[in-house]
């Protein structure tokens, strides 16, 4: 069972749902610029996704929890990932210890930033 979130893809923004295997898989594809083929043949080893970017096979659950934790605390330089304000990253609602599911989708959020400020 996924939680259904708003995250950036190809052609802009869609509405996918997302498990933490899936998570992962969305996310490789946006580093890669939504190429199968250049997550299938990634070369960053030292990435803490790259073990479960493909998303086959048994993989440790909590290994792969922590790895979503350790990219986040990565990509915001600093061990405080839950302040993260980059809601359309597949890895947001994944990014703390508990799940924390969006409200309100993306897309209807920045309108209603866009209505307040003019």
């Amino acid at each position: 069972m996924g939680i259904m979130v708003e995250i950036q893809a190809k052609d802009g923004h869609k509405m996918i749902e997302l498990n933490r295997r899936r998570t992962i898989r969305e996310r490789c594809l946006n580093c890669s610029g939504w190429s199968w083929k250049e997550v299938a043949e990634c070369t960053l080893k030292d990435c803490q996704l790259h073990p479960f970017r493909t998303g086959v096979g048994r993989q440790d659950s909590k290994k792969r929890t922590k790895a979503i934790r350790d990219y986040c605390a990565w990509c915001m330089s600093t061990e405080q990932s839950a302040r993260c304000v980059v809601r359309d990253c597949p890895l947001w609602c994944y990014r703390k210890s508990t799940v924390e599911r969006p409200n309100i989708p993306l897309y209807d959020a920045i309108q209603e930033r866009i209505a307040v400020n003019e």
